[in-house]
């Protein structure tokens, strides 16, 4: 954050304006893997970094967290202060529909390499082979330049593709090339902060996906979206019965019509709308 954020801060605290700031990231913690930490270094960067964050957080009226291990965390570290939870949501309306294809699957990863936390590498030690095996191809969208393909990551030596980042605007045509999406999750505490917006992407998209475990792609999976591996036998055994096309077809309508009901921006203006009267009537 920008050392201007700060003394905007401060300004709007001086004109009697609350502040509220929403928190989808463990920036206490951040992982040595991960390019932020170099980023937000405070040395390195001593006008735009992760300690002007903390120092707007600190002035806050109120915080607004995505997961509940961000809540719990915000809470013990700031007594007294109100830190609310508001899960994640998507824009349904901004991802087109698409049917399923029935050809051999491309498993595909949208996002960043830089940005991880030994993740990718998770599922290093068997799915080049599974690749082989399943005859799948590997399609990666994200790719920035001068970071490592997500199949370097991922200890792929068969064929695979790749397509560099878009703006924010196009993120729905990241997921075109791709029939079954993955998330490789670190097993840390990093990860567990971690909501699950990447599988409601991917869901969106109409794209079934396997995830590793964290507690919110539980939550995702408990809901009826995603499924979630804990071994290097159920990621396969996940990975076995995707390619099924009737089976991938069904799982993706389900999956759009759980975030109809549930995950769409639509369904949580009313959480939002309560939370900000809340922190209003503080």
């Amino acid at each position: 954050m920008h050392i201007s954020h700060l003394k905007g801060a401060e300004t709007a605290i001086a004109s009697g304006q609350k502040i509220v700031v929403d928190i989808d990231d463990w920036f206490d913690n951040l992982p040595e893997t991960n390019r932020a930490k170099q980023i937000t270094d405070p040395e390195a960067n001593p006008t735009n970094n992760r300690n002007i964050y903390f120092a707007v957080i600190e002035l806050a009226h109120a915080l607004i967290c995505s997961t509940p291990f961000l809540r719990d965390y915000y809470t013990a570290k700031y007594p007294g202060k109100p830190v609310f939870m508001v899960r994640n949501s998507i824009d349904i309306k901004r991802w087109p529909n698409r049917k399923t294809r029935k050809s051999v699957p491309t498993i595909g990863w949208v996002g960043a390499t830089p940005w991880r936390a030994n993740d990718l590498e998770q599922l290093s030690t068997f799915f080049n082979q599974y690749l082989i095996n399943s005859k799948n191809k590997f399609h990666h969208s994200g790719h920035i330049d001068k970071a490592p393909i997500a199949a370097q990551l991922l200890g792929i030596t068969s064929k695979s593709t790749a397509e560099p980042m878009k703006p924010i605007t196009e993120l729905p045509s990241l997921f075109e090339r791709i029939d079954i999406g993955i998330v490789p999750l670190n097993n840390i505490e990093f990860n567990h902060a971690k909501s699950y917006l990447k599988g409601l992407e991917y869901a969106a998209a109409g794209i079934p996906f396997v995830s590793s475990y964290s507690p919110e792609y539980e939550f995702l999976a408990d809901s009826g979206i995603g499924r979630v591996a804990n071994t290097e036998e159920e990621w396969i055994y996940h990975l076995d019965e995707l390619q099924d096309f009737a089976l991938r077809d069904d799982e993706a309508k389900i999956n759009k019509e759980i975030i109809y009901e549930q995950f769409s921006i639509d369904k949580k203006v009313n959480e939002w709308a309560d939370v900000y009267k809340k922190i209003m009537d503080l």
